[in-house]
């Protein structure tokens, strides 16, 4: 489950009317009619087969834009149509936004990056086991290294569910699951995190100081933070995979997945990030703090990093990639630059489904103007190793979340049979059980009694543990996935070996 959530891939606003700039017009001859036609065409089938809904894509080279397109629908039900200029929910492709937002504010001098991210923090704070988890730093917290956990959860309109503040989510949420800097683990606790710092050291509202110091001077029109009630009739409604029109819905991380953007404009959002120096744009970071952004920090797979807010892949040390995907429920984000070729694509989809063919256009677009564009490659996933004799024996501790803590066993025997239960339930299989870049992994179930758990009827448990001596301890995430809807919730888990 945590795998698949690093995958998906989860502030009041109002914008003044601006003027949009004209659309970028295809260079002649920049790509190839036959590739352009065999796309249109390909996408077009999708839809008329009924795996897509609407689809807006968008190609950069070398400072212009070659191409950007929208086909389908917006909004099927009321009959609008996507342009390259249609808003798009992006998902976690929010999070190279946040992390630009932050660094304009290291380049004011209002945040360093080595500092503990609790220093600018409200009453709410990152806590360990023993408080206030200040050797967390903001740095750590852009890369994913922090030790914070996994977080996605939905609030729809027209129910009673409200998204909570960054200092609710972090008093639920915001325990440590791991040491800080001891690995990296995707973490939208983290990034929401970033956002209420950004807020408190400008001053503003998240969203309205994005407007103000990132999306205005880039003139990034057709963009804005999902929380804009007024701009949100002008979005690409989110469907489910099965083609069903979803109610709007934020999440309980905003500033990890709650921009809303065109194709057009991360277009021009990448080409800043390439260095291309816009005319219209404004020189928001220099050169060297962009690249800063880029760094390589965590370790995720062999040739895979992420730096601030960047999935980065390179080989031979050299960076080849620069991406951040958006998925969620409703959302499908490509958003890849390619700086050896100086090189961007963006293809957005308001459905979740379909990502192979979405990848594939994706990697045809680049390839049009970089023949010897190969992809992405996959990254390497261990199987996980059978656990050995010092994982053995009965374990008993505390779960906890939301100020609730239940007390949990887990029996792992020598022939693999073992069992997890929390306290007045029956012990449940593990399944899948073994270990996999040092940590504990597997699936089971039980109910952790905590409020957003039980209001979400969760029962899937999936184990993130690490083996300390005579402990175990690390992230239960308690989670279901269905067509319209996917919760993720993090438990602190902490266990000692029974004698």
């Amino acid at each position: 489950m945590k795998r698949f959530l690093q995958g998906m891939a989860v502030v009041s606003l109002v914008l003044a009317s601006v003027p949009r700039p004209a659309a970028a017009v295809q260079a002649p001859g920049s790509i190839p009619a036959s590739v352009r036609t065999s796309i249109e065409n390909d996408i077009n089938k999708e839809m008329a087969a009924g795996r897509l809904t609407g689809v807006s894509l968008a190609l950069t080279s070398h400072g212009r834009i070659i191409w950007e397109q929208g086909f389908g629908w917006a909004d099927q039900q009321a009959g609008r149509k996507v342009t390259a200029h249609t808003p798009f929910s992006i998902a976690s492709t929010t999070k190279p936004f946040t992390t630009t937002a932050l660094m304009t504010l290291v380049a004011a001098g209002k945040i360093k990056l080595d500092h503990p991210g609790n220093e600018y923090l409200g009453k709410a704070k990152i806590v360990d086991e023993n408080g206030p988890a200040n050797g967390v730093t903001v740095m750590q917290m852009a890369t994913h290294s922090a030790g914070l956990a996994s977080l996605f959860a939905m609030y729809l309109d027209g129910t009673d569910d409200h998204q909570p503040s960054v200092d609710q989510m972090l008093e639920d949420y915001g325990h440590t699951m791991a040491q800080p800097g001891e690995h990296y683990a995707y973490s939208n606790v983290g990034m929401a995190a970033l956002a209420g710092i950004v807020a408190r050291q400008s001053g503003m509202e998240y969203g309205r100081y994005l407007q103000k110091a990132v999306l205005a001077p880039l003139g990034l029109h057709d963009t804005f933070f999902g929380t804009d009630v007024s701009r949100r009739s002008s979005m690409a409604v989110r469907y489910t995979d099965d083609g069903k029109p979803l109610p709007f819905y934020l999440t309980a991380t905003p500033g990890s997945g709650e921009v809303v953007a065109s194709a057009h404009d991360l277009a021009r959002f990448a080409m800043f990030h390439l260095k291309d120096h816009l005319a219209g744009q404004k020189a928001i970071l220099t050169d060297a703090q962009i690249d800063q952004l880029h760094a390589p920090h965590s370790d995720v797979a062999p040739g895979f990093f992420y730096g601030m807010g960047w999935q980065v892949h390179q080989t031979d040390g050299k960076t080849d990639v620069l991406y951040h995907g958006g998925g969620q429920t409703g959302v499908n984000a490509e958003f890849v630059l390619v700086p050896g070729f100086d090189v961007a694509c963006i293809v957005l989809n308001n459905r979740h489904s379909d990502g192979e063919f979405i990848t594939s256009v994706r990697d045809r677009l680049i390839r049009a103007v970089a023949p010897s564009w190969q992809g992405i490659p996959k990254q390497p996933v261990a199987a996980p190793a059978p656990l050995t004799a010092e994982y053995q024996g009965t374990w008993r501790g505390t779960v906890q979340a939301q100020g609730h803590r239940v007390n949990a066993t887990l029996v792992i025997d020598k022939q693999g049979k073992s069992t997890f239960a929390i306290e007045g339930q029956l012990p449940a299989p593990i399944t899948d059980l073994g270990i996999v870049d040092g940590w504990i992994s597997g699936d089971t179930t039980g109910g952790t009694g905590a409020p957003d758990a039980e209001r979400a009827k969760l029962t899937k448990l999936s184990l993130s543990l690490k083996l300390r001596g005579d402990r175990i301890d690390g992230e239960i995430d308690a989670w279901d996935k269905t067509p319209a809807r996917m919760t993720v919730l993090p438990f602190w888990a902490k266990l000692t070996r029974q004698r």
